[in-house]
C-alpha cells in the first residue's frame, strides 16, 4: 500500500479510535450525573475526565509521531512532489486541531450537564424564605450565595443557598458559559492557529483577525457568565477590556506588524 494510503487509513483509525473513547466517555460520565444529580460527591467525574483527557491527548500525539517516524520520508521516497508530502501533513496537522477541540468540548459538555442536573434538583427543593421578625415568606431569589433582601417590614432576610445549589453554580459557571460561546470559541481557536500557524512576523490582518475573534468569544462568554455573576454584567465592556489586556501586553505587543501599525486595539 502506498505511503499516502497507508496515511489516510492511519488517520481514519485515529479518529474512530478518538470518537469511541469520547462516546464511552460521555455515556459513563451522564450515567454517573444521573447518581449524583441530587446530591453527593461529584468529583469522581473530574478523575475520570481526567483519565479520559490522558488517552485521548495520546492519541493525539501519535499523529505527528507517526509522521515523523514513518511517513514522512516514505511519501517523498515513492517520488511524490513536496507539495503533496506538505498537503498530507496539513491534513494530520487538521485533524489534530480538531480532535484536541472535541476533546475540549467532551469535558465542558458533561460539567454542564451535571450543573443543570443539580440545578434542576436544586429548584425542585427550593422552600420559602421567611422573615424572622414578621413572618412574611417570599420565593427564594436567584442566586448561587449568600445574600441579603430587605423585608416589606424593614427586617433584613437572608437567602443562603443549600450545598446542591451551590455546587450547581461552581460546576456551571464555567461549563455553561463555555457551552453558551461554543461558535465563539470555534471562531477564536480558528484565528489562534491561522496566527501562529503564519510565518513570522504575524500579518496584520491575521492578528486583528485573532483580536477580533477574541473579543467576539469574551462578549458571548461574559454574557453568559453573569447569570451567575451578576456583577460580570453591570459594564461589559470593561470586563472585556480587562480580559484583552493580558493578549495585547503580551502577544500583541510582542508582534513587529501590530508595532508598526500604531498597536490598533479595537477596544
Amino acid at each position: 500500500m502506498p505511503a499516502l494510503a497507508r496515511w489516510d487509513a492511519f488517520l481514519t483509525q485515529i479518529r474512530s479510535r478518538h470518537e469511541q473513547v469520547r462516546a464511552d466517555a460521555l455515556a459513563n460520565g451522564r450515567a454517573f450525573i444521573a447518581s449524583v444529580a441530587a446530591g453527593g460527591d461529584y468529583q469522581p467525574l473530574s478523575h475520570q475526565l481526567s483519565a479520559v483527557k490522558h488517552r485521548l491527548q495520546d492519541l493525539e500525539a501519535k499523529i505527528m509521531d507517526t509522521w515523523h517516524a514513518q511517513v514522512d520520508d516514505a511519501i517523498l521516497a515513492e517520488g511524490n512532489s513536496v507539495e503533496r508530502r506538505d498537503a498530507a501533513c496539513a491534513q494530520g496537522v487538521a485533524l489534530g486541531h480538531q480532535l484536541e477541540d472535541a476533546r475540549d468540548d467532551l469535558e465542558t459538555a458533561l460539567m454542564a450537564e451535571l450543573a443543570r442536573a443539580r440545578y434542576q434538583a436544586a429548584q425542585a427543593a427550593l422552600v420559602p424564605v421567611v422573615c424572622a421578625s414578621c413572618g412574611a415568606a417570599y420565593q427564594p431569589p436567584h442566586s448561587f450565595r449568600l445574600i441579603e433582601m430587605a423585608c416589606t417590614c424593614g427586617a433584613p432576610v437572608r437567602y443562603d443557598p443549600d450545598e446542591l445549589m451551590r455546587s450547581a453554580g461552581a460546576i456551571g459557571t464555567h461549563a455553561i458559559s463555555q457551552e453558551a460561546a461554543a461558535a465563539e470559541l470555534a471562531a477564536m481557536r480558528a484565528a489562534d492557529r491561522a496566527a501562529r500557524g503564519a510565518r513570522s512576523p504575524t500579518p496584520l490582518h491575521l492578528l486583528q483577525a485573532w483580536e477580533a475573534a477574541q473579543i467576539a468569544y469574551w462578549r458571548r462568554y461574559l454574557a453568559a457568565r453573569s447569570w451567575f455573576e451578576p456583577e460580570l454584567g453591570r459594564d461589559p465592556a470593561l470586563e472585556v477590556k480587562k480580559r484583552m489586556e493580558q493578549w495585547y501586553q503580551y502577544t500583541a505587543d510582542q508582534e513587529e506588524a501590530w508595532r508598526a501599525a500604531g498597536r490598533p486595539r479595537a477596544i
